[in-house]
């Protein structure tokens, strides 16, 4: 009986020593507060084979020294499930399933937000960063007509029942429960003035691309080296997703990639811009020589420094000057890849972010646009 009671304290111990839940004496690593990342992996779509990658990447370079805790949410057709990495010392990097979840749209703000919150109360920390995997299209909502694009907003689902297998940018930015240090799109089309301004209030800084994101995306093998540092190297992280790229050849040699402080845009380049714009019909703007970012043929969204410098050449130095308070870096190759004409397109101008500007081919587009909140900040 006391050999019961001896071994029954050594296992109660154990449990909490170690943080063991469902299995007894499963080693994990010290709680720590400094940084919890999220990587929301929404491929529950075309882009399945991912999300084993990804884990299996970020497993494999997991550092000990690395002082924060990186969870990571997979939808990729299975049950959907929320992975702690960590290392031990008996089993070294490990990728612990510390939660399973019922078939469910990661595409809808009910799963974003619970995910988001599941990650705050297992692991709470004094800062958060977010990496978003899946398919975007920056603001536009899918659910309107355009001719020659799958249009997905943000995060798709493609193997749900429910009728809104996509999330729009307002629902995004509205779903996020706390506020981020850093938020890392991995999809196409979210470097754009609109999605950092609507982002405002709940993200510092966000890295994006204004063009589209090739296969395999951001560098996972090192991403996590940066930003787990006290401060975390942002710029660091677009550097390498550009140098990838940018030594592909080919179609592969297609970046884009900006680091913005969102909350810059509002006190450098939101004044500046309406000043500028002020009293310019879109609808009659000429934007034949602006550089563009859009799908191929159909002239989405272009350059927001090469827009305002052709309607106001004089205040070339103040717009750079403005710019370079929000972008504190961007890089592009000379061209980027265009599913809209299976091929590259040459980049004469990159300011980092990138803007839409009305026209009168995409009525559904305009009235979409004219909800966001950049909109009705430059009084569109």
């Amino acid at each position: 009986m006391k050999k019961i009671k001896h071994s029954f304290r050594l296992l109660l111990l154990c449990f909490l020593l170690m943080g063991c839940s469902k299995e007894p004496c499963i080693e994990r690593p010290p709680i720590s507060t400094q940084r919890t990342v999220l990587v929301y992996l929404g491929v529950d779509n075309n882009f399945r084979y991912e999300a084993k990658e990804k884990i299996e990447l970020l497993q494999n370079n997991w550092n000990p020294n690395f002082d924060g805790n990186l969870l990571v949410y997979a939808d990729a057709g299975n049950k959907p499930v929320l992975v702690h990495i960590y290392h031990t010392q008996g089993r070294g990097n490990v990728a612990d399933t510390i939660a399973q979840y019922s078939t469910e749209n990661s595409a809808s703000t009910a799963t974003f937000t619970r995910v988001l919150n599941d990650v705050s109360a297992y692991r709470p920390a004094n800062s958060y960063g977010l990496i978003v995997l899946s398919h975007a299209t920056g603001w536009l909502p899918a659910d309107m007509s355009y001719p020659s694009i799958a249009l997905r907003s943000i995060i798709l689902d493609t193997e749900t029942d429910e009728p809104n297998n996509y999330m729009e940018l307002a629902d995004f930015a509205e779903a996020i429960p706390y506020k981020l240090d850093f938020a890392i799109f991995d999809a196409c089309f979210m470097g754009l003035v609109e999605v950092a301004y609507e982002l405002k209030d709940k993200v510092d800084y966000i890295v994006a691309s204004p063009a589209e994101v090739l296969v395999p995306g951001f560098v996972y093998a090192t991403m996590m080296q940066h930003l787990f540092l006290p401060q975390p190297d942002l710029t660091a992280v677009a550097r390498e997703f550009y140098e990838y790229y940018n030594s592909q050849s080919g179609n592969y040699r297609s970046a884009t990639v900006s680091l913005v402080k969102t909350s810059a845009i509002e006190d450098a380049l939101l004044p500046l811009f309406k000043e500028i714009t002020d009293g310019i019909d879109p609808f009659t703007e000429p934007i034949e020589t602006i550089q563009t970012f859009g799908y191929g043929s159909q002239k989405i969204y272009f350059d927001l420094g090469d827009r305002l410098k052709k309607l106001a050449p004089e205040k070339s130095t103040e717009i750079q000057t403005a710019l370079d308070q929000c972008v504190l870096y961007k890089e592009s190759t000379p061209s980027y890849y265009s599913m809209g004409v299976t091929g590259l397109q040459p980049i004469h101008a990159f300011s980092g972010l990138a803007v839409y500007i009305p026209q009168v081919a995409y009525p559904e587009a305009n009235a979409a646009y004219s909800r966001l909140k950049w909109a009705k900040a430059i009084a569109l």
